[in-house]
């Protein structure tokens, strides 16, 4: 079964083209698919049922216009409605940028590149679940054997969505991840150490230790003591989930490798900023530092920085 298309008016600007080319590039992007055309599609499980989620601009960046179909399963109006609202938090169409644009340009340096990608918004990631697993496996490694890693997972216990003769990848469940064998894990490279974060990762979710419900509704520092109890998850990992995985516009993983290279070539500090210092200078931008955190990181990306 197909939608119809569902619209979606996001508040001007909006670059969804840019939100695009970040999902091509990005290491945690396994299971997206973007087409040469502009076109994403994504395979998820909403209410139960396995279904693709196909968005596409209709719009501009200064007048912008969505549409959104989903496939698969027995669409109705709450299922739409569930999805629309996925979607809107994924490229982050609910929020009204203007007071992330004023506090960009009191920084030069920042402000020209929010000049330069403009129109740009952050891109999560589907679930809190998944931004979890994928920081886990990401951690201590490069994005090259990262991304090896999450396909490899999603091979060895996640499902598979037909639609229109085309296989789209799901992500496996936390119950399918943690009834994997380490010893199978480790035959597709994941040392012991992450096998065993991995996994707990998914037995406390199912166990109910873990809460992102409840993760996001604690004060930003208390959230990072909640999460970072887990074995396996440090400051960065509780950071960058509560802004990849839950959308905290104001949390930045400051001892990111990527962000604090970054941050040290456009500052021009001849070297690598510290966690210490790139946290002192993303006090200007106090309640959008994640959404600092990722222009930096797009920039990156495109090597234009």
């Amino acid at each position: 079964m197909l939608s119809a298309p569902a619209e979606i008016t996001p508040i001007a600007p909006y670059n969804f083209a840019a939100a695009l080319d970040y999902v091509r590039r990005s290491s945690s992007a396994v299971l997206e698919q973007v087409s040469d055309d502009g076109i994403y599609r994504r395979a998820v499980t909403l209410g139960g049922q396995d279904v693709l989620l196909t968005v596409k601009s209709v719009g501009s960046v200064d007048a912008p216009h969505l549409e959104l179909t989903v496939a698969g399963g027995q669409i109705n109006t709450v299922l739409m409605s569930e999805a629309k609202r996925l979607i809107c938090r994924v490229f982050s169409l609910d929020d009204d940028p203007t007071e992330f644009y004023r506090i960009a340009h009191t920084d030069p340096v920042f402000g020209a590149l929010v000049q330069r990608y403009y129109g740009l918004r952050p891109v999560t990631i589907v679930s809190p679940f998944e931004a979890l697993i994928w920081a886990i496996i990401g951690q201590q490694i490069n994005v090259s054997f990262a991304r090896k890693l999450k396909q490899r997972l999603v091979e060895l216990c996640g499902g598979q969505l037909a639609i229109a003769g085309a296989d789209y990848p799901l992500m496996p469940t936390p119950q399918a991840i943690a009834a994997l064998d380490p010893a199978l894990l480790a035959a597709n490279q994941f040392s012991r150490q992450k096998s065993s974060y991995v996994i707990g990762a998914a037995d406390a979710l199912i166990s109910g230790e873990l809460d992102f419900a409840y993760a996001a509704s604690l004060p930003h520092e208390q959230a990072i003591a909640y999460l970072t109890r887990l074995r396996g998850l440090g400051r960065w990992t509780a950071e960058y989930v509560l802004m990849r995985g839950l959308g905290e516009c104001d949390s930045i993983p400051a001892a990111d490798m990527g962000l604090r290279i970054a941050i040290g070539r456009a500052y021009g500090l001849s070297r690598n900023a510290s966690e210490i210092e790139v946290r002192e200078l993303a006090e200007q931008w106090a309640g959008w530092r994640g959404w600092a955190a990722f222009y930096w990181w797009h920039a990156l990306q495109l090597g234009e920085v």
